[in-house]
């Protein structure tokens, strides 16, 4: 008996581990950023003819935990949000923060959906709902409106345009260049697609959220229209690049292109 005992003791313990391992690595925390053309309005919208009132710019951060993935989407919870947004006429600024979910995915086309439940100033119990709605840009960026209607009338719209820190900063695509890495999200590795116009030198690199260099595609002289790279998800040393955040570069001279995509176990 007293042998039977210790081992479902054992048992319950392994098994208490393998939940514990296995729990770490569905979350992937990402740290995110508001881009400049995030904003708060509140006022009329839809068929009413009182005016709208916009507060204006905001900003502020939250982190993205994967929380499961199933057949059609991959799940998300969104939490430790802090955003700030000035008060009109006040010279105030008010304080959001609360959590909340997204989700994207689809069948047949690639659509994302956002809910929040946030507090202002510790006082204004709000929940925002995006819906379904098609995607703008390109995951891991997200760019979306969630609205918190009070009545046909009067909505509280968060445009939320955000993406892992640091990545704001990254230069926009020269004339004629388009990079595609996909898919997004992917499970192992990614199928890199550049479209030159022209011939051109240059390098093709895969990065980490932190910028640094985890594996080169190309590098030398790339030809005039789609040139294909398969990243089989392994670093330069031939090692596992792990899950997470990571970033298709293409450098030509001073023109640089850049995709975002999440890679994840």
């Amino acid at each position: 008996m007293r042998s039977t005992a210790r081992w479902l003791a054992l048992a319950m313990v392994v098994a208490t581990s393998l939940v514990t391992t296995a729990a770490a690595q569905v979350l992937d925390p990402i740290q995110y950023a508001l881009f400049t053309k995030s904003d708060l309005t509140y006022g009329c919208t839809g068929p009413c003819a009182c005016p709208q009132i916009s507060t204006g710019p905001l900003a502020g951060t939250f982190t993205l935990y994967r929380t499961g993935v199933d057949p059609l989407y991959t799940h998300y919870a969104l939490l430790n949000i802090l955003w700030r947004y000035p008060v009109p006429g006040t010279g105030k600024t008010a304080v959001l923060s609360g959590r909340g979910t997204y989700d994207i995915g689809g069948e047949f086309a690639l659509v994302h959906r956002m809910q929040l439940d946030v507090t202002t100033d510790g006082v204004l119990e709000q929940h925002f709902d995006s819906g379904l709605v098609p995607v703008r840009g390109s995951f891991p960026a997200i760019d979306i409106d969630v609205h918190a209607p009070m009545n046909v009338c009067i909505d509280s719209i968060l445009h939320v345009i955000a993406g892992p820190q640091g990545t704001e900063s990254v230069p926009p695509s020269g004339p004629g260049m388009r990079l595609v890495a996909s898919p997004n999200p992917t499970r192992a590795g990614a199928d890199v697609v550049l479209t030159l116009p022209e011939a051109e030198a240059g390098e093709v690199m895969v990065l980490n959220v932190a910028g640094q260099g985890v594996a080169v595609l190309a590098h030398g002289m790339l030809p005039a229209g789609e040139s294909r790279w398969h990243w089989d998800g392994r670093t330069s040393a031939g090692t596992d690049a792990g899950a997470g955040v990571f970033w298709v570069r293409a450098r030509l001279g001073e023109r640089t292109v850049t995709q975002g995509f999440v890679r994840f176990r």
